[in-house]
């Protein structure tokens, strides 16, 4: 628990290093491929990725979804002590609030093992996953790439959860593991470099908030749902009072924090 937790927290960081990054790089004149600092946000998340991808293993999809928008706050704080943006009251309260609603959160979360991987949520994601490669065809708009951002990253972790929480199938044993972890590799491989094509499809054509808003929304709520409808990830028995709360808080802070993150 510890060690999940120690991970979480770094890899927080690191998104946090990365949002300012890729916000900026994603509007380079040359285009994102060709920006260092587009290039230094994506290794940024993807080390993000990896820690979180360790707090996965005992740690429930609604706590470490929630938890990455905290990223958000990272970035404010950086901006205001290099100056680059003051952070005012209300972002300081969006701040506290955030803080809040995770811990209220992490008093209501049920550490443990994911549940072993099943045909279901293999053609869950396997739908999800088509779903994110057709989205490559439509026409790029603020709400509809930050949608698809948000289901692309949503069932990436859900599959890491998958993977790194199967008790049973070690995943650095990758020689050892059976047929149907490898197909959910390869689809969380997916969704996660579909995810990043699309949040920076939509960064680079339109502003941050209707990008970044909807993508956190999703990427919180539909992994969350995942895990309590399909993955047993319950809270602890007579919180789950503070698990809403704590959701509904945080939710409303990063809205908050992606507004002021695109003015």
């Amino acid at each position: 628990m510890i060690f999940s937790a120690t991970a979480l927290l770094l890899g927080v960081l690191a998104y946090g290093f990365a949002g300012a990054q890729l916000h900026s790089g994603s509007r380079d004149e040359g285009g994102a491929l060709r920006s260092r600092t587009w290039w230094t946000g994506t290794v940024l998340q993807a080390a993000g990725f990896f820690l979180t991808l360790f707090a996965r293993r005992s740690l429930p999809l609604l706590i470490v979804q929630s938890t990455a928008s905290l990223g958000l706050g990272v970035t404010a704080l950086l901006q205001h002590v290099r100056g680059v943006k003051r952070m005012t009251s209300r972002d300081w309260t969006a701040l506290a609030g955030l803080l809040v609603g995770l811990a209220l959160l992490a008093s209501a979360t049920l550490p443990g093992p994911a549940v072993p991987i099943s045909m279901t949520l293999m053609v869950l994601l396997g739908i999800l996953a088509v779903l994110g490669v057709v989205g490559l065809i439509l026409p790029v708009r603020p709400l509809g790439a930050g949608l698809l951002a948000g289901l692309c990253f949503s069932f990436g972790a859900i599959g890491a959860r998958l993977l790194i929480g199967d008790a049973a199938h070690p995943l650095w044993f990758f020689w050892q593991l059976p047929l149907a972890n490898w197909i959910v590799g390869l689809l969380t491989g997916l969704g996660i470099v579909l995810g990043q094509v699309h949040m920076t499809r939509g960064l680079a054509a339109h502003d941050a908030t209707p990008v970044l808003g909807p993508m956190y929304l999703v990427e919180t709520l539909l992994p969350g749902a995942v895990g309590l409808w399909l993955m047993q990830e319950h809270p602890r028995p007579g919180s789950a009072i503070f698990a809403v709360v704590g959701l509904g808080a945080a939710l409303l802070a990063t809205a908050h924090l992606v507004r002021r993150e695109a003015a």
